[in-house]
């Protein structure tokens, strides 16, 4: 007889996962009576922890109807307000929904498609993506990416996007010259890798280069806040560490906190002006009512608890420990990141450090591609304590290799 793990995935040699029956803070409960210390909030998704009964009552609240997408509902209207006033920078006034992160950035890739139809350009079909880089499991975005796990297989049905180097500005201007710029529709780049790179993060020099190349050309630049939006890294989106300044900011992950499946792209205005001309369609589920009225609490939450603020402090915090505990650890080749986003790349197989730590009832992110074989990712909920996290830490110890 199967186990449930095995009934529910289709990865070859997958573990024995528990099956979670609830959660509250930083704590997974599990159907055998475990509490797993969730050191990833899933899967860098429960910004604001487990538990939260005001969004469970958000969501409950707003069901019992389905509206087509286009259609204005009190959920989708108040969940823009948020964004608006007090989340996307100055400039972006229009959201576009969807059910999670791989719809919208696949969506932001065919909004950069669309825009260069919209300005008369039918020749500009490329995205340029970097190496390496994740961006979602459709053919678009794994086409759009540089996950050489996440893409095998499947390279015949890929579009050759060309890619640059994720931290060479020199690489960045040969890649307009050589592809030329008449070609190119869209810019998509992660602020600080995620699942491919476990957290690296370029210079100003490289961001500066990237977007003055994009604002001279008119190539749409995206900024991919999957995983490094809304508080993640200590900010409200990740490239405001940067002189990153997008056209496009994509969403998902924490927007819905893992309550409810929901995702965003944000345009500036003069790119939503372009947009409505050229016409573009959405998904059947996009801005589902139940799911805006989560992401609504989740942002009010937030706000409210200074959860953002505190991702900063407490990623400190978490930074430092992790350095005293691993900076000479013979398995550790380096530790990075921002806010409550680290990522601690490694010698030794991050299945066998994610393994170790599950028996140890931690949950750490494994991460990894290219030049960053192996390596996790620690990123928990926001509302984490110094005591928890000094417990992650310890139980991440143990779980290392000599």
């Amino acid at each position: 007889m199967p186990t449930d793990s095995e009934r529910f995935s289709f990865a070859p040699g997958a573990p024995d996962y528990p099956t979670v029956v609830g959660g509250e803070g930083v704590w997974l409960h599990t159907a055998d009576g475990r509490r797993i210390l969730d050191g990833a909030a899933g899967a860098i998704v429960g910004n604001i922890g487990w538990g939260r009964s005001e969004v469970v009552n958000a969501a409950s609240a707003a069901m019992g109807t389905y509206t087509v997408p286009l259609w204005p509902t009190p959920a989708r209207l108040a969940l823009i307000d948020e964004l608006v006033q007090h989340w996307l920078p100055a400039g972006f006034y229009n959201v576009f929904f969807t059910s999670g992160g791989s719809e919208s950035t696949d969506s932001a890739l065919r909004l950069a498609r669309a825009y260069q139809l919209g300005k008369g350009r039918p020749d500009r079909w490329k995205i340029i993506g970097r190496h390496p880089s994740y961006h979602g499991m459709t053919l678009a975005t794994m086409a759009a990416a540089s996950h050489t796990g996440r893409q095998a297989g499947y390279e015949p049905v890929l579009l050759p996007f060309p890619k640059v180097a994720w931290n060479d500005p020199q690489s960045v201007i040969d890649t307009f010259e050589r592809e030329d710029p008449a070609t190119i529709a869209g810019f998509i780049a992660e602020p600080i890798t995620g699942a491919a790179g476990a957290c690296l993060t370029a210079s100003d020099h490289y961001w500066r280069t990237v977007t003055e190349l994009c604002r001279k050309h008119d190539v749409l630049l995206i900024a991919d806040e999957v995983m490094t939006g809304y508080g993640r890294t200590g900010l409200p989106f990740g490239h405001q560490h940067f002189p990153f300044e997008p056209d496009v900011i994509v969403g998902g992950k924490g927007l819905g906190g893992g309550y409810m499946p929901l995702g965003a792209v944000a345009t500036r205005g003069a790119v939503a002006d372009t947009l409505r001309n050229a016409g573009f369609m959405f998904f059947t589920f996009s801005g589902n009512e139940a799911a805006c009225a989560a992401g609504c609490a989740v942002l009010q939450i937030m706000r409210r608890e200074g959860l953002v603020e505190r991702s900063a402090t407490m990623g400190a915090l978490l930074g430092e420990r992790l350095r005293s505990a691993f900076g000479g650890h013979p398995q550790v080749v380096d530790i990075r990141g921002r806010g409550l986003f680290h990522g601690i790349e490694l010698r030794c197989s991050k299945d066998t450090v994610v393994n170790n730590a599950l028996e140890r009832d931690l949950w750490v992110y494994p991460a990894g591609s290219g030049p960053v074989k192996d390596a996790i990712i620690v990123a928990p909920p926001f509302v984490i304590t110094e005591a928890e996290i000094d417990e992650l830490v310890t139980r991440l110890a143990a779980s290392l290799p000599a």
